[in-house]
């Protein structure tokens, strides 16, 4: 019997056919435009079925596969965050490194 969905054999040793998305459907799915989706094709990043030159077509493995691939196994830090002891300064004469009439000074030399 034939699947349509998966792409392996069935009991009696046929290749189940599963429907092909063209890169519009893919665009869709990964949230991009067609002409991303060709060039991760181009790019080797995303496997494809050429139908013609210009035509190519997706089975849902292979997009599965790209996902996969680009997916990241990150874990995420649940520790409390450790707060900053000191405040930022906050403007003021110091902030930069010397007062404003040293800056001043140091100005009316520029001319």
């Amino acid at each position: 019997m034939i699947n349509n969905e998966t792409g392996k054999e069935n009991e009696q040793g046929r290749i189940l056919i599963q429907k092909l998305l063209s890169a519009k459907d893919v665009a869709e799915i990964l949230g991009i435009s067609a002409k991303t989706v060709n060039k991760l094709v181009r790019e080797g990043k995303l496997g494809c079925v050429q139908v013609t030159a210009k035509e190519r077509r997706f089975t849902e493995e292979q997009i599965r596969e790209y996902i996969e691939s680009r997916s990241s196994k990150v874990q995420i830090d649940t520790r409390t965050p450790v707060r900053v002891k000191s405040a930022a300064p906050k403007g003021g004469e110091k902030s930069f490194g010397g007062s404003k009439a040293d800056l001043r000074k140091e100005m009316s030399l520029w001319q």
